[in-house]
Protein backbone atom coordinates (compact mmCIF):
# COMPACT_ATOMS: atom_id res chain seq x y z
CA UNK A 1 0.00 0.00 0.00
CA UNK A 2 2.79 2.33 0.90
CA UNK A 3 4.19 1.79 -3.03
CA UNK A 4 0.38 2.90 -4.05
CA UNK A 5 0.56 5.95 -2.42
CA UNK A 6 4.12 7.10 -3.75
CA UNK A 7 3.00 6.13 -7.18
CA UNK A 8 -0.11 8.48 -6.84
CA UNK A 9 2.15 11.24 -4.67
CA UNK A 10 4.10 10.75 -8.12
CA UNK A 11 1.55 10.99 -10.32
CA UNK A 12 -0.27 13.52 -8.25
CA UNK A 13 3.00 15.88 -8.43
CA UNK A 14 3.40 15.38 -12.67
CA UNK A 15 -0.30 15.96 -13.04
CA UNK A 16 0.23 19.30 -10.77
CA UNK A 17 3.34 19.74 -13.22
CA UNK A 18 1.33 18.83 -16.49
CA UNK A 19 -1.46 21.44 -15.25
CA UNK A 20 0.64 24.50 -14.38
CA UNK A 21 2.55 23.88 -17.39
CA UNK A 22 -0.77 24.24 -19.90
CA UNK A 23 -2.11 26.92 -17.30
CA UNK A 24 1.58 29.49 -17.74
CA UNK A 25 0.92 28.16 -21.46
CA UNK A 26 -2.54 29.47 -21.74
CA UNK A 27 -1.46 32.33 -19.73
CA UNK A 28 1.03 32.96 -22.52
CA UNK A 29 -1.34 32.76 -25.59
CA UNK A 30 -3.44 35.22 -23.35
CA UNK A 31 -1.24 37.90 -23.23
CA UNK A 32 0.36 37.12 -26.86
CA UNK A 33 -3.28 37.30 -28.29
CA UNK A 34 -4.28 40.58 -26.19
CA UNK A 35 -0.50 42.39 -27.09
CA UNK A 36 -1.83 41.47 -30.72
CA UNK A 37 -4.98 42.42 -30.63
CA UNK A 38 -3.98 45.90 -29.75
CA UNK A 39 -0.95 46.11 -32.27
CA UNK A 40 -3.56 45.08 -34.97
CA UNK A 41 -5.91 47.98 -33.70
CA UNK A 42 -3.09 50.20 -33.73
CA UNK A 43 -2.23 49.22 -36.90
CA UNK A 44 -5.61 49.20 -38.13
CA UNK A 45 -6.01 52.87 -36.82
CA UNK A 46 -2.70 53.74 -38.26
CA UNK A 47 -3.86 52.79 -41.52
CA UNK A 48 -7.69 54.48 -41.02
CA UNK A 49 -5.31 57.77 -40.38
CA UNK A 50 -3.56 57.11 -43.55
CA UNK A 51 -6.27 56.53 -45.70
CA UNK A 52 -7.96 59.60 -44.17
CA UNK A 53 -4.95 61.42 -45.23
CA UNK A 54 -5.00 60.45 -48.01
CA UNK A 55 -8.57 61.16 -48.69
CA UNK A 56 -7.48 64.70 -48.00
CA UNK A 57 -5.27 65.28 -50.01
CA UNK A 58 -7.04 63.28 -52.94
CA UNK A 59 -9.75 65.89 -52.54
CA UNK A 60 -7.58 68.62 -53.96
CA UNK A 61 -5.73 66.17 -56.27
CA UNK A 62 -6.78 65.60 -59.99
CA UNK A 63 -4.38 62.55 -60.98
CA UNK A 64 -3.91 60.67 -64.95
CA UNK A 65 -2.97 57.19 -64.09
CA UNK A 66 -2.17 53.88 -66.12
CA UNK A 67 -1.34 55.80 -69.66
CA UNK A 68 -0.56 53.28 -72.36
CA UNK A 69 -0.44 54.46 -76.07
CA UNK A 70 -0.68 51.70 -79.25
CA UNK A 71 2.84 51.53 -80.66
CA UNK A 72 2.33 52.51 -84.77
CA UNK A 73 3.40 50.25 -87.92
CA UNK A 74 4.90 52.48 -90.23
CA UNK A 75 3.00 54.43 -92.39
CA UNK A 76 0.22 54.76 -89.80
CA UNK A 77 -0.63 58.53 -89.25
CA UNK A 78 -2.52 58.10 -85.95
CA UNK A 79 -2.67 56.45 -82.86
CA UNK A 80 -4.73 56.36 -79.48
CA UNK A 81 -3.86 56.64 -75.82
CA UNK A 82 -5.61 55.53 -72.75
CA UNK A 83 -5.62 56.63 -68.87
CA UNK A 84 -7.72 56.83 -66.12
CA UNK A 85 -8.86 60.17 -64.98
CA UNK A 86 -9.46 60.56 -61.34
CA UNK A 87 -11.21 63.77 -60.14
CA UNK A 88 -10.29 64.31 -56.56
CA UNK A 89 -11.33 67.88 -56.42
CA UNK A 90 -14.81 68.95 -55.44
CA UNK A 91 -15.43 70.58 -58.29
CA UNK A 92 -17.03 69.10 -61.42
CA UNK A 93 -14.09 69.38 -64.46
CA UNK A 94 -14.07 68.97 -67.84
CA UNK A 95 -11.49 68.61 -70.58
CA UNK A 96 -10.99 71.60 -72.83
CA UNK A 97 -8.27 70.55 -74.93
CA UNK A 98 -5.50 68.12 -75.25
CA UNK A 99 -1.93 68.47 -77.08
CA UNK A 100 1.13 65.79 -77.67
CA UNK A 101 4.01 66.79 -79.51
CA UNK A 102 3.75 63.84 -81.19
CA UNK A 103 0.97 64.59 -83.05
CA UNK A 104 -0.23 67.36 -85.28
CA UNK A 105 -3.67 66.94 -83.58
CA UNK A 106 -5.06 66.00 -80.75
CA UNK A 107 -8.69 65.04 -79.96
CA UNK A 108 -10.69 63.57 -77.19
CA UNK A 109 -13.46 60.87 -79.00
CA UNK A 110 -15.27 57.95 -78.53
CA UNK A 111 -16.38 54.39 -80.17
CA UNK A 112 -19.94 54.34 -80.82
CA UNK A 113 -22.11 51.52 -82.51
CA UNK A 114 -24.11 53.11 -85.18
CA UNK A 115 -25.62 50.84 -87.63
CA UNK A 116 -24.44 47.72 -86.59
CA UNK A 117 -20.80 49.34 -87.04
CA UNK A 118 -18.61 50.68 -84.74
CA UNK A 119 -17.70 54.15 -85.74
CA UNK A 120 -15.59 56.75 -83.69
CA UNK A 121 -16.47 60.71 -83.86
CA UNK A 122 -14.75 63.85 -81.98
CA UNK A 123 -16.33 64.54 -78.19
CA UNK A 124 -16.11 68.11 -77.62
CA UNK A 125 -16.74 67.94 -73.78
CA UNK A 126 -16.70 65.42 -70.97
CA UNK A 127 -17.29 65.99 -67.64
CA UNK A 128 -15.73 64.66 -64.68
CA UNK A 129 -17.98 64.69 -61.54
CA UNK A 130 -15.80 65.29 -57.99
CA UNK A 131 -14.78 62.40 -56.32
CA UNK A 132 -15.45 59.99 -60.12
CA UNK A 133 -12.77 58.74 -62.26
CA UNK A 134 -13.17 57.99 -66.30
CA UNK A 135 -11.46 55.35 -67.38
CA UNK A 136 -9.99 56.61 -71.50
CA UNK A 137 -10.13 52.54 -73.15
CA UNK A 138 -10.37 51.20 -76.18
CA UNK A 139 -14.58 51.21 -77.31
CA UNK A 140 -14.98 53.67 -75.53
CA UNK A 141 -13.44 57.29 -74.59
CA UNK A 142 -9.98 57.83 -75.55
CA UNK A 143 -7.00 59.82 -77.21
CA UNK A 144 -6.58 60.36 -81.04
CA UNK A 145 -3.41 61.60 -81.80
CA UNK A 146 -3.71 62.64 -85.24
CA UNK A 147 -0.98 63.24 -88.05
CA UNK A 148 2.23 61.61 -86.40
CA UNK A 149 5.20 63.38 -86.87
CA UNK A 150 6.76 60.13 -86.57
CA UNK A 151 5.63 56.51 -85.70
CA UNK A 152 5.74 55.53 -82.02
CA UNK A 153 8.00 52.56 -81.56
CA UNK A 154 7.19 50.02 -78.84
CA UNK A 155 8.67 51.01 -75.30
CA UNK A 156 9.06 54.88 -76.06
CA UNK A 157 7.35 57.34 -74.26
CA UNK A 158 4.51 59.94 -75.33
CA UNK A 159 3.54 62.91 -73.54
CA UNK A 160 0.12 63.88 -73.32
CA UNK A 161 -1.52 67.25 -72.32
CA UNK A 162 -4.57 67.76 -70.95
CA UNK A 163 -5.72 71.48 -70.22
CA UNK A 164 -9.48 70.91 -67.80
CA UNK A 165 -11.84 73.99 -67.15
CA UNK A 166 -10.14 74.88 -64.22
CA UNK A 167 -7.70 76.13 -65.90
CA UNK A 168 -4.99 73.30 -64.59
CA UNK A 169 -2.88 71.69 -67.62
CA UNK A 170 -1.67 67.87 -66.60
CA UNK A 171 0.49 66.09 -68.55
CA UNK A 172 1.31 61.97 -68.46
CA UNK A 173 3.71 60.02 -69.73
CA UNK A 174 1.98 57.14 -71.67
CA UNK A 175 4.02 53.83 -72.26
CA UNK A 176 3.96 52.71 -76.39
CA UNK A 177 2.78 49.12 -76.22
CA UNK A 178 1.79 46.62 -79.48
CA UNK A 179 -1.08 45.17 -77.50
CA UNK A 180 -3.51 47.03 -75.63
CA UNK A 181 -6.50 44.92 -74.36
CA UNK A 182 -9.22 45.74 -76.07
CA UNK A 183 -8.10 47.85 -78.89
CA UNK A 184 -9.09 45.74 -81.82
CA UNK A 185 -12.40 46.94 -80.87
CA UNK A 186 -11.78 50.62 -81.80
CA UNK A 187 -8.71 50.42 -83.85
Amino acid sequence: MFGRTIFYTRTGSAIRTVVNGVMALIVFLMAHTATAAQNEHSHSHSHAHSKEHSKQRLKQDLQLLNATVRATKPGMSSSAAYMTIQNGTDKALQIRSLTSPVAKKTELHTTEMNNGMMKMRRVDNLTINPGDEVELKPGGYHVMLMGLKKPIATNSKVPVTITFSNGEKKTVVAHAMDEIKGQHMAH
